[in-house]
């Protein structure tokens, strides 16, 4: 019986049923011995009444770095279906399961073929299919991912997940938004229930201690009496090692009395996965076989599932205690059977070799150098750092020791935080004069001088000097070359130095990579986006599209960053915290720094300068910790920028000086730039234009845009307002065409926003329509923060053309901006310039919408786009977006998620007019 799980039953019910309002996943969480594992059995027991047939797995600890072991293990009862699926799905899904030799597939083409299988399962026999994977924290990512792209595309109730993780796993499942179920510990109530069934002749004194000390845990009211028994007159146990430790040492405990064959055989199962399917007749460690498991068996360790036929442990610390319990010896004899079992899956059999090896084996180095490289992609970030580090253990050549250990540093540097111990790694690096030793080691130390001591000189010589001695034997070892090139790129723009483009453009040229790959991407959109961008916005769209699903990190970074200066990040803000998480988990915390800082930028266009405080303040703690000093950089930016924009004028001493302290003894001139930049946005909200001008010009000359010079997009109306207002109309006039010329326009709605509204700054005999024109554009609303800059310069030009009244309107829309954002030095402008408008203070408008207005915003608040409502109303996009700037005047709001509750308040408002 299950004691106190009510609620958790008629939950299980009702999804099993399809009663759970649609959903195909559900999760329950929380701690070790709760109950999740019998849930999941109770949940069995309903799916078979119902007709369903249920496929289950349970994740195993030892098989984590293993690619798409666990759903090897659940989609094993479907090996039927697989050859009915077309080419494709049939191949990459033959090649999971073991059936044929050859290169895993992606997870992409994993997670369609699993699609396919489980649909064509369902088909043939015509009944729901419940998966029931347990343990999802110990879940291989692959594995993950390709549920997770299936399950999110099947529909109706021909296949549900049910899923069980400990609490704060940080699990690829929880964090895809799928439903949770947190699983309480018992009550009192149920907790003496439970303990007057299984140990009824207990006196209620002792049963009393008891549960104070499992407080509500069931495992542990129910193993914990044997500790009773040996704690001898103990009054309480509080004392005691916490929960889960204990238990593992009671299962230590009962351990040490079995037979050392029945041990041995034990520890075979759990490390070759045997729970999994595995058949332990075909490679058994003892002479036995199976019958050596029976006094494991009588002791309750483990049982046979009388539905499936397959082990399994009575929990999963069992498994925790009998490899820590184990020797060396026995775990390496293990793994050297194993190795030899799984021929057909070259990941498997690399990992097992890697564990039985004692001496250098390049066979078993190369294996698990491949096994790293593929981690890496699949976004197992740690594994595969540690994975190749022992590739370099075990490499016998002293150049492919020196290669591996030096890639092992800069994987560490890279993703998983360990900046500060490259240097260490690296000195145990043999001495050698190859080429390929050469470029690797040259790598790893350009990647730390880079974002530890910022010293861009000497990095960018020992890359360019390694690059070069390694033109003829490149495509020996691609990956170095390519990453690299990657930091090369870095190098190049954190320094700004024109100087270096030809040799970093002559590297690049000699790889010629993929136009798709990041490589082009970031050397295009990212360090040089007024000359480039426009040539690779396509495959920067594709890519970003393609994130989706990615798991890898890196990758995720590279598209983000890529699309950093052209306003992209938005699309692709779901991956960024996916990398957050991940590197919270422990995983690529150097990559999340990243990602933080990207999903700043976006906050900072897009008006959310207290969610950019969070994950700013989050960042920046972490280079502090890690020591990655030059990456800090953007992090004091966008700091920096919003305390200018809100007039925190300490603040912005504070980081500006900071940036340029660093910045100025290394010649890193965009960290100058951002100084720079914080600085003129801090001048401009206080009027002082002249200041402003300086700081801009210092950025970018007017009138020009100089080539990988990427920060003077972000600076395009910054520096014409500050020439225009500050008596300099032909460096404004300049600048504003040199910025049409160019084409930013084309780059994205944003920057053709802000450009047309320079236009209008600088040319005023042609303001009105320009700024019309700007504030008309689609898909603008989201940029409140230039919007409302741009209310603010036609609200201060209409009031010097004397049209006050229509000055008033746009100041009081630039005035209701600021004060969301808190901007109060732009507030105080525009309170200013309605003052000289004749507004005393600023008004309340409620001018009500004309016809076409409320159409269009009704269309807007049900969620429609631009395109889609001016379809509807026969109207042009940017017609639609001009009725929906007017409206949102008129409305008192300032993004389209608000106008849903403007019009219930207007409604409401009317009903009571009428009554």
């Amino acid at each position: 019986m299950l004691f106190g799980r009510e609620v958790e039953i008629e939950l299980l019910s009702s999804f099993v049923a399809d009663a759970c309002g649609g959903d195909n996943v559900l999760v329950l969480t929380g701690e070790p011995g709760v109950g999740k594992t019998a849930l999941l059995n109770a949940a069995v027991e309903v799916a078979s009444w119902h007709g369903a047939r249920v496929l289950r797995a349970a994740a195993l600890e030892f098989e984590a770095e293993l690619q798409f072991g666990a759903l090897n293990q659940l989609l094993q009862p479907t090996v039927e279906f697989i050859d009915k699926l077309e080419d494709p799905h049939r191949d990459a899904m033959r090649v999971v399961m073991g059936l044929a030799a050859g290169t895993l597939p992606s997870q992409l083409l994993a997670g369609a073929a699993t699609l396919a299988l489980l649909r064509s399962r369902a088909a043939a026999e015509g009944s729901p299919v419940l998966l029931v994977v347990d343990d999802v924290q110990w879940l291989d990512l692959s594995s993950s991912m390709a549920l997770i792209y299936a399950l999110r595309r099947l529909t109706g109730a021909s296949s549900r997940l049910l899923a069980a993780v400990r609490t704060d796993a940080g699990d690829a499942f929880t964090r895809s938004g799928f439903r949770v179920h947190e699983v309480a510990p018992l009550d009192d109530r149920s907790a003496e229930e439970l303990l007057v069934s299984a140990f009824p002749a207990m006196p209620a004194r002792a049963r009393g201690r008891l549960r104070a000390d499992a407080r509500g845990n069931p495992l542990a009211l129910l193993e914990l009496p044997a500790a009773l028994e040996t704690e001898r007159g103990s009054a309480r146990l509080f004392d005691l090692p916490p929960l889960t430790r204990r238990l593992q040492e009671m299962f230590a405990d009962r351990l040490e009395h079995l037979p050392d064959e029945t041990r041995r055989m034990l520890l075979f199962v759990v490390l070759s996965g045997t729970e999994n399917g595995m058949a332990l007749e075909d490679c058994a460690p003892t002479p036995e076989g199976r019958s050596a498991l029976q006094p494991a068996e009588r002791a309750g360790i483990v049982r046979t599932n009388p539905r499936t036929g397959r082990l399994e442990f009575r929990h999963p610390l069992i498994r925790s205690a009998l490899v820590e319990s184990s020797t060396s010896d026995e775990r390496r004899t293990a793994h050297r059977i194993l190795a030899d079992a799984f021929t057909r899956s070259p990941q498997r059999r690399a990992w097992h070799l890697g564990q039985a090896a004692t001496t250098p084996n390049e066979e078993v180095a190369g294996l698990l150098e491949t096994v790293s490289q593929q981690m890496l992609r699949d976004g197992d970030s740690v594994r595969a750092t540690a994975t190749m580090l022992r590739a370099a253990e075990l490499s016998p050549a002293d150049t492919d020791r020196a290669r591996r250990t030096a890639r092992a540093a800069y994987l560490g540097s890279l993703l998983t935080g360990e900046v500060s111990g490259t240097g260490r790694l690296l000195r145990t690096v043999p001495e050698s004069g190859a080429h390929g030793r050469s470029l690797a080691v040259a790598l790893a130390a350009a990647f730390q001088l880079l974002n530890t001591e910022g010293d861009v000189a000497t990095a960018s010589r020992l890359l360019l000097a390694a690059l070069q001695s390694t033109d003829d034997t490149r495509h020996d070892d691609p990956d170095t070359v390519i990453e690299a090139l990657h930091t090369l790129l870095y190098i190049g723009f954190y320094s700004g130095r024109q100087e270096l483009w030809p040799d970093i453009r002559n590297a690049l040229d000699r790889v010629l990579p993929d136009p798709s790959d990041t490589l082009s991407l970031l050397g295009g959109s990212f360090v040089d986006p007024v000359h480039t961008g426009a040539k690779v916005l396509a495959d920067l769209d594709t890519a970003m599209d393609d994130l989706r699903f990615s798991s890898d990190p890196v990758r995720i970074v590279r598209v983000a960053t890529a699309g950093a200066y052209l306003d992209r990040i938005g699309r692709i803000r779901e991956p960024l915290q996916r990398v957050i998480d991940d590197g919270h988990d422990g995983g690529a915390v150097a990559k999340a720094i990243d990602a933080l800082f990207l999903l700043g930028i976006d906050d900072f266009f897009t008006g959310a300068w207290d969610h950019l405080i969070e994950v700013t303040t989050d960042g920046l703690r972490l280079c502090d910790e890690l020591g990655y000093l030059t990456t800090a950089g953007p992090g004091k930016f966008l700091r920096g920028m919003v305390a200018a924009a809100r007039g925190d004028e300490a603040v912005v001493e504070q980081l500006a000086e900071q940036l340029l302290m660093w910045a100025a003894p290394r010649n890193l001139l965009t960290l100058a730039h951002y100084s720079s930049h914080i600085r003129c946005l801090h001048a401009l909200g206080n009027s002082a234009f002249t200041d402003a001008y300086r700081h801009a010009a210092a950025v970018n000359p007017p009138g020009t845009f100089v080539p990988h010079n990427p920060h003077a997009l972000w600076l395009v109306l910054d520096l014409t307002e500050a020439a225009a207002r500050g008596g300099r109309t032909v460096d404004a006039r300049a600048h504003a065409r040199a910025a049409k010329a160019a084409g930013l326009e084309e780059l994205s709605p944003r920057l053709a926003m802000v450009t047309t509204a320079a236009l209008a700054v600088a040319q005023p005999e042609d303001s009105g329509s320009l700024f019309e024109e700007a504030l008309a554009l689609p898909g603008t609303e989201r940029w409140i923060f230039d919007r409302a800059r741009i209310e603010l310069l036609y609200g201060e030009q209409l009031r010097r053309d004397r049209a006050n009244a229509a000055a008033r309107v746009h100041l009081g829309t630039a005035a209701e901006i600021f004060t969301e954002l808190r901007a109060a030095p732009w507030l105080r402008r525009a309170h200013a310039e309605l003052r000289a408008a004749g507004e005393a203070a600023p008004s309340v408008r409620s001018a009500a919408l004309t016809a076409r207005e409320q159409a269009v915003v009704e269309l807007a608040a049900a969620g429609m786009t631009n395109k889609q409502i001016g379809e509807q109303l026969f109207l042009s996009a940017r017609t639609v977006s001009t009725h929906l700037h007017r409206a949102f005047h008129k409305l008192g709001v300032t993004r389209r998620s608000a106008l849903r509750d403007a019009l219930q308040r207007a409604a409401g408002s009317d009903d009571q007019v009428s009554g």
